[in-house]
């Protein structure tokens, strides 16, 4: 009687106690958007991105884990980037490449591994985009391409929260670089599809 009694007293008391056991805040990461620049206008009726890019979720692979994975802001950078001016044609975006891939660096060991921090995480980011612009009332057709890729290694002792810090600005890094080099690369090989 008195056990049961001791069950009725503790259980809602462990319940209580584990409902104050919090993880912490968990950290907020801006969008990464390009808004704020100025759209690549092109003399098309249309932009169509082709075959929805799936990115690959097994190891080495681990962009999906990232706060904002490569996919979704090679995607939103085609959203927010490519406008369609024009009364014909099409320009047809597809999506090579929009990974992040995690590699295993040898750390030291022994003695000497005990008393150092190594490096022992590298992160790839690589992003590849083409896009393919044609309009036949002028017989005009081009095709333009660009990659941008962005490494950071990790030391062993990293936490979750360091790791997810730099998954974003390796991201946000990586789409920064490809943004340019792509504008810049779009200007070239598209210029008679520029308005």
């Amino acid at each position: 009687m008195a056990s049961r009694a001791l069950r009725t007293v503790c259980f809602p008391f462990l319940f209580a106690l584990a409902a104050c056991v919090t993880t912490g805040p968990q950290p907020s990461y801006p969008e990464i958007t390009f808004t704020h620049l100025p759209p690549i206008k092109l003399d098309v009726a249309e932009i169509i991105y082709a075959r929805r890019y799936q990115p690959p979720i097994a190891a080495p692979n681990i962009g999906h884990e990232f706060p904002t994975p490569p996919a979704k802001a090679a995607e939103r950078w085609i959203d927010d980037r490519l406008v369609a001016v024009g009364t014909a044609g099409q320009a047809v975006v597809v999506i090579r490449h929009a990974v992040a891939t995690e590699t295993k660096l040898k750390v030291k060991s022994g003695i000497t591994g005990a008393f150092t921090t190594d490096q022992a995480w590298r992160y790839d980011v690589r992003i590849e985009i083409a896009i393919n612009a044609v309009n036949p009332n002028r017989k005009v057709k081009a095709d333009a391409s660009t990659a941008a890729q962005q490494s950071r290694t990790m030391p062993e002792d990293a936490s979750l929260s360091e790791r997810e810090d730099v998954w974003f600005a390796l991201t946000e890094t990586a789409m920064r670089k490809f943004d340019t080099t792509f504008e810049a690369q779009i200007r070239k090989d598209l210029a008679k599809f520029i308005k």
